[in-house]
């Protein structure tokens, strides 16, 4: 009873309490999450770097920054690579020859001398900064485009066009019925 004489607040001052103490908690848990990305980021900088090492070595070549950074970029670019090859497996990714506004392009930056800067970008042209991405439709895969006068180049290595999944529920009739036409093992 000395709980219910000391706590004199209303009940809405007590819901404000718990609110103010479920923000807390969960500022608190995004901060957490925040810093395991870090973490991850991290680790995955790590394991790429010690594969560099191990690859310079068994090429036979120098252990330097330069032949690590090298082969950290390579490994990059591979890693790249599989997730469009895992994303065309999966139908969600289709080769066109033709950019569109909605199109996943694949392609590197240029120097204004034709050097290679970056030697692979990889990105969805809407979510580009408008101007930079009114450049790209109807771009040809090939093709180098003037991104930004004096500064940069882009040349189109793969163009796709993303393939929006159908919905599960149109398949479901489907495999009913395909289900009922075949015989069971029991049957057979």
């Amino acid at each position: 009873m000395s709980n219910q004489q000391a706590d004199k607040r209303t009940a809405s001052q007590r819901i404000d309490d718990m609110e103010r103490g479920l923000m807390a908690l969960y500022q608190t848990a995004d901060n957490m999450a925040r810093d395991l990305m870090t973490i991850k980021e991290a680790i995955k900088l790590l394991g790429n770097k010690l594969d560099s090492v191990v690859k310079a070595t068994q090429r036979g070549e120098a252990l330097n920054d330069e032949t690590i950074a090298k082969i950290m970029v390579e490994n990059n670019i591979e890693e790249l690579k599989e997730k469009v090859t895992n994303l065309v497996g999966q139908g969600v990714l289709v080769a066109t020859e033709e950019v569109t506004a909605q199109s996943f392009v694949v392609g590197r930056e240029l120097g204004d001398d034709g050097s290679v800067a970056n030697p692979r970008m990889q990105f969805v042209v809407s979510a580009l900064n408008p101007d930079v991405r009114d450049k790209f439709p109807g771009a040809k895969v090939g093709q180098i485009l003037t991104l930004q006068e004096g500064k940069w180049k882009f040349e189109v290595l793969e163009a796709y066009n993303i393939v929006t999944p159908q919905a599960p529920q149109a398949a479901a009739p489907e495999a009913a019925a395909a289900q009922e036409s075949e015989p069971t093992q029991a049957e057979s």
